[in-house]
């Protein structure tokens, strides 16, 4: 398919604060035949406009999720975009930072997110942090799993499995 940008995976880190500010890594990496991307490096104009176009489209992707936070609905805000290649320039990523902030309490806290399910077209990895002194307690996600310590999540998914409807992680805060 000459000429197509193809995503190829998903990564996605989420520190999470005592204060209830989640912060968001997420980056995309892609195959590029023809070097769009990094032809856009050499010009600058063109590089921070297809940056703010990007960074447009993912607030879309994001509004059409419903999250919240202690059964408060929270709306995760695009901060900016950064594009790189991985060592080649046929292979380009594209990261955002993504932000919002939601009420804890001590004791046990929620988060929830409703999205569309759907088949995942790439495989994608994403690694929860949750803060000092705070323990997960359960964890609801569409993929596979599985708890680090008290309070680090990994989720991952491959390549053609379903994903996405409600998710939720319980945790607590000492």
């Amino acid at each position: 398919m000459s000429g197509e940008i193809i995503p190829v995976s998903a990564s996605s880190f989420f520190s999470v604060s005592r204060k209830g500010e989640f912060c968001q890594y997420l980056a995309y990496d892609y195959y590029d035949p023809e070097g769009y991307y990094s032809n856009l490096l050499g010009k600058p104009r063109k590089c921070r406009a297809e940056l703010k176009k990007l960074c447009v489209n993912m607030q879309y992707f994001l509004d059409q999720e419903e999250v919240k936070v202690n059964k408060m609905r929270v709306y995760p805000r695009v901060v900016t975009a950064y594009l790189g290649h991985r060592g080649f320039m046929d292979s380009p990523y594209i990261a955002w930072i993504i932000k919002f902030n939601g009420k804890f309490k001590k004791g046990l806290n929620l988060f929830e997110n409703i999205s569309e399910r759907e088949k995942a077209e790439y495989n994608f990895e994403i690694v929860w942090q949750f803060p000092a002194r705070s323990k997960i307690i359960n964890a609801q996600v569409s993929s596979e799993s599985q708890l680090v310590g008290r309070n680090v999540l990994f989720v991952w998914a491959r390549r053609g499995e379903v994903v996405g409807g409600y998710e939720r992680i319980e945790f607590m805060l000492y």
